[in-house]
């Protein structure tokens, strides 16, 4: 995504991982249905809502998986970057391309987020300008979905950074050191001991309903699992088993619905982690081609991310003004906002500002972006 997630890595044995991008570019791709059957689903709330139907509850309750794909991927990502990076130099090109484009979004992307919030749940009929004004001064009440102060879904980016900056020194002792966990080789442990410290470290304390221990977690794990081939060999062998017990989980998942407790903690866990192994596992064997998509992606998907919200809700609102129900204004909502960002990102990505606004690097020169683009992935991380 940027910086922390962008792979298109060489492994310790110096193989391109482009099967890393492909996974994280998909992960910020799936963002689009997702957060549009968030209009549609039963039970929480959201900046708009339609009339509630099946398909958008069931994909709601079963996209467990990829925000905590997306740490994981980070992890990985900055075991590459630390093996040819100083802690400081890490942790400074984490200030530029995590806490600026936070700055940006909070102040720019996410407030016409809670603007349509709270046209549609509340009615406000006022003036964006004075809306603003209401919005920077009032900290009274952080209900983001009815237009309350809010970094919205960037909660991301700074979770992505506070993780970072704190993990790096005993990222880079590890990294140095050379050390690889050996449980990570063995399927049994491999699949056991993280869910047991995901179940143990659910019960921490949470800020605005997120566990930044919980994703700290996913971030350590795929920092862990980078550090040798013969993880990812394993993970790849037993593709099948995992997505075995992943089909399992969710389907647990949808039977226990939205209960709590202990009992629901682990089968959510299991089934998110063998998701997510079994992602890994699968992209590894059959994602490591199409450089050239996966070149223009890796810049875009950050931007695609920060940008993606702020056109879904605006739309949503507009559409569900029409036609809330059935798979027309599903499909809408979610087609006119994905056009939307990509076309902005082809906007913003031109100008050196922007570029710097959104947490993109320099643009590079047209020979070397030829190059990229003829021998692989280009490398941010």
């Amino acid at each position: 995504m940027t910086t922390a997630t962008t792979a298109a890595t060489a492994g310790p044995s110096g193989g391109r991982k482009n099967y890393i991008d492909w996974l994280r570019n998909l992960g910020i791709l799936f963002l689009f249905p997702y957060h549009t059957a968030r209009v549609f689903n039963d039970g929480a709330s959201f900046y708009v809502k339609g009339e509630v139907n099946t398909f958008s509850t069931v994909l709601v309750q079963l996209s467990y998986w990829f925000m905590p794909l997306l740490f994981l991927l980070a992890g990985s990502a900055s075991f590459y970057a630390l093996k040819r990076r100083s802690a400081g130099r890490y942790v400074g090109e984490r200030v530029s391309r995590l806490l600026v484009p936070l700055l940006f979004g909070v102040l720019v992307v996410v407030p016409p987020q809670a603007y349509y919030a709270l046209r549609f749940h509340r009615g406000y009929e006022g003036s964006y300008a004075g809306f603003l004004w209401t919005y920077f001064t009032d900290f009274s009440d952080w209900s983001e979905y009815e237009g309350g102060i809010s970094p919205g879904h960037l909660w991301f980016i700074l979770f992505l950074f506070l993780i970072s900056a704190a993990l790096v020194q005993p990222m880079q002792a590890l990294a140095r050191r050379g050390y690889t966990p050996g449980w990570l080789r063995r399927p049994l442990p491999a699949v056991l001991l993280p869910v047991v410290l995901l179940i143990a470290l659910s019960y921490l304390p949470e800020a605005g309903g997120k566990n930044i221990f919980v994703f700290a977690a996913y971030f350590l794990l795929g920092f862990l699992i980078a550090t040798d081939d013969a993880i990812m060999d394993m993970i790849e062998r037993r593709r099948p088993l995992f997505l075995a017990l992943a089909v399992c989980g969710g389907a647990g998942v949808l039977m226990l619905g939205g209960q709590e407790g202990p009992p629901a903690t682990a089968v959510r866990d299991l089934a998110c982690w063998t998701a997510l192994l079994a992602m890994l596992g699968y992209g590894r064997r059959h994602l490591n081609g199409g450089p050239r998509a996966v070149a223009y992606f890796n810049e875009a998907a950050f931007p695609l991310y920060v940008l993606h919200q702020t056109f879904l809700v605006a739309v949503g609102f507009y559409v569900v003004e029409h036609a809330d129900a059935g798979p027309g204004p599903y499909v809408l909502i979610m087609t006119v906002s994905f056009a939307l960002s990509l076309a902005t990102y082809e906007i913003v990505r031109r100008w050196g500002p922007t570029r710097f606004a959104l947490g993109l690097s320099r643009r590079k020169p047209p020979a070397a972006v030829g190059a990229a683009s003829a021998g692989g992935t280009t490398r941010r991380s």
